[in-house]
């Protein structure tokens, strides 16, 4: 393993993302402004709070980069527990919401039957997933397998050794993407790496997610992976006891530990939410159909942190380039 070195907050060198698939500088540019200022904007967030480090904080760091480029209203209201997710939306209809979006794989449930008993309703959802998606409702999807493995590329050409993990907050879709991205690029640089996995089965136990990752290290573990919302608050804190490291995701999470957290596979669920709001704005919301966010069009991607030598961030950024010319 790289010898590691200890780094004042702050200073550490973010991944900049491009705000080029709307909410762009031009923020007149084919939106009505006075529209706009009389359109309202609801987050339904899921358990953790809005605060979260997580996709709860981006998806409202979206909403309010919104507000600041075109004047819509937005509010959020967040979720306790599972049954909160249904009122929540009910008090949303009820503030006279023009778009209610729901944050988190957890509210699909409660917004494909809003969708059903208000069908005039807007609805859009994060991680959202749906045998057939409701005319009035749009999933705003990540390509969390690109992020994923682009981290694990990082995590691979960093440390030494062949033993990583993946600590998991429930097993969805988004977060199994992650890992499966992750487990292909570790193998892309190393045909010789393991990767041990669990789940916590939550995303607020901090706790949990430290016993998981206490155990993972003391079995040879040098990085985990970790992608369950506050979960991921305890990953960090094992690894920082014991002098290892860990692979965040959504956001850029380098300044909470920047001794610690190697990478972030980054999830611009900012990006997806402030753009789905542009839409709404200038008409070409489709309901009953995905937009979705991956390399191409600055969704996804990997912080660039002091940890990172310049030969690696070289590397993964022509593994980038490489991506996108094939997913064109």
């Amino acid at each position: 393993m790289f010898k590691k070195k200890t780094f004042i907050l702050g200073t550490l060198l973010l991944l900049t993302v491009g705000l080029t698939i709307g909410c762009s500088a031009n923020k007149q540019s084919d939106t009505n402004n006075k529209e706009a200022k009389d359109t309202k904007i609801t987050l339904v967030l899921d358990k953790g709070g809005v605060n979260d480090e997580s996709f709860n904080q981006s998806a409202w760091n979206g909403a309010k980069k919104a507000k600041d480029d075109y004047g819509v209203d937005i509010t959020y209201l967040e979720s306790n527990a599972d049954a909160d997710y249904a009122a929540n939306i009910e008090t949303a209809i009820e503030l006279g919401s023009d778009l209610i979006i729901g944050v988190g794989f957890n509210l699909t449930d409660a917004i494909g039957d809003a969708a059903k008993n208000y069908p005039d309703q807007k609805f859009a959802i994060v991680d959202g997933s749906f045998e057939e998606i409701p005319e009035n409702v749009t999933p705003i999807s990540f390509n969390e397998k690109e992020a994923g493995y682009l981290a694990g590329i990082v995590a691979a050409k960093s440390m030494e050794g062949d033993n990583f993990g993946f600590v998991g907050g429930f097993e969805v879709p988004a977060v199994i993407n992650f890992k499966e991205g992750f487990e292909e690029g570790l193998l892309s640089v190393n045909k010789n790496a393991t990767l041990l996995t669990q789940y916590a089965n939550s995303f607020t136990d901090a706790t949990k997610g430290k016993i998981i990752a206490t155990h993972m290290y003391s079995k040879g573990v040098n990085c985990i992976m970790t992608a369950g919302g506050g979960v991921n608050s305890g990953v960090y804190e094992a690894a920082s006891e014991l002098n290892k490291y860990a692979v965040a995701v959504d956001m850029a999470q380098n300044s909470i530990s920047s001794d610690v957290i190697l990478t972030s596979a980054l999830k611009n669920v900012d990006v997806g939410v402030c753009d789905t709001i542009k839409k709404l704005l200038d008409g070409s919301l489709k309901g009953g159909e995905s937009l979705v966010y991956d390399i191409n069009n600055d969704g996804v991607g990997f912080e660039k942190t002091k940890l990172i030598s310049d030969d690696t961030i070289s590397f993964v950024e022509s593994q980038k380039e490489k991506i996108k010319k094939s997913n064109k």
